[in-house]
């Protein structure tokens, strides 16, 4: 990676519900490309819309909840309910998702954290930047990413699908994966990247 430094962002629930876009982003976290952050309330929320719409059990995604906690190192945010007052005009379901990002904030101690999500519109930008915080979706934010540090985002993302085994999987039908999980130039950018 370049000598500049990680972004630190909040990974919203519709970030981590689709398994391939969730997956790059730990990936992208586990070699520092990235420093990922997320909540016990994010969590819930993604588990919870997986496993109603996929069946899948919930030992399955608490194994998987798990080893994110883990492989992130101290991505868990903690302690950051009361900061949800901060965020009167961001809607009302999303303001523990601003209070987990000014939380990780302080926790992280810089000057910016970006808030990953394809739900943008939920949140109010005015009051997002008087605390330090930005709205981006995972597309405008991978974009950029690659363009400013494309050796890390690829180390990554090769690391995701070496360790892809059931099945495995070639490089277009990943990148085919998650450009249709909405993140369309960010592939488009990768398909440049290895021509």
């Amino acid at each position: 990676m370049s000598a500049r430094r990680q972004p630190v962002v909040v990974l919203d629930a519709c970030v981590l519900y689709p398994a391939a876009q969730r997956d790059l982003f730990m990936w992208l976290a586990a070699t520092g490309a990235i420093r990922a952050h997320w909540s016990d309330d994010i969590h819930e929320e993604w588990m919870r819309n997986v496993a109603q719409d996929f069946g899948i059990a919930r030992a399955v995604l608490e194994r998987v909840r798990s080893l994110m906690d883990e492989a992130a190192d101290d991505a868990l945010i903690r302690g950051y309910r009361r900061h949800e007052q901060l965020f009167p005009l961001t809607q009302a379901n999303d303001r523990h998702v601003a209070a987990a990002a000014f939380r990780a904030r302080q926790r992280s101690a810089v000057d910016h954290v970006a808030i990953l999500t394809w739900n943008i519109k939920d949140f109010d930008a005015t009051e997002l930047s008087a605390a330090g915080l930005s709205v981006v979706t995972p597309d405008d934010f991978l974009a950029d990413l690659i363009r400013e540090s494309p050796e890390a985002v690829r180390a990554a993302f090769d690391r995701m699908r070496e360790n892809l085994r059931k099945p495995k999987k070639t490089f277009a039908e990943c990148v085919d994966a998650l450009a249709a999980q909405g993140l369309k130039r960010f592939s488009e950018a990768l398909r440049t990247l290895v021509t």
